[in-house]
């Protein structure tokens, strides 16, 4: 079991940075490409493409590449809801 809660902590360690959970907002509509990705974040390209990079990495988000332009989407839906019913829970908390 160590080795899941190892594998588990590094999991939670790429979603816990603001800017990955506002690209995983932005992308849990649909696929995005990354200029897409960047106009909706409100960030660079620079730093968006490098969390979109641990995301993907993370096995968080797909890529796909289709001539120069590369797009992202969800890789597994339940991530998603478990990111939509944390949010809920921490917004409904400040209200």
């Amino acid at each position: 079991m160590e080795e899941v809660f190892a594998e588990v902590a590094k999991y939670f360690n790429v979603l816990s940075e603001p800017s990955r959970l506002r690209i995983m907002y932005a992308v849990c509509s649909g696929e995005k490409s990354v200029s897409e990705v960047v106009e909706l974040c409100g960030s660079s390209q620079a730093n968006v493409s490098r969390h979109l990079s641990a995301l993907h990495k993370a096995g968080i988000l797909l890529r796909r590449k289709e001539g120069v332009t590369v797009f992202y989407s969800i890789a597994d839906n339940a991530t998603v809801e478990m990111c939509q019913n944390v949010c809920a829970k921490i917004a409904e908390s400040l209200h």
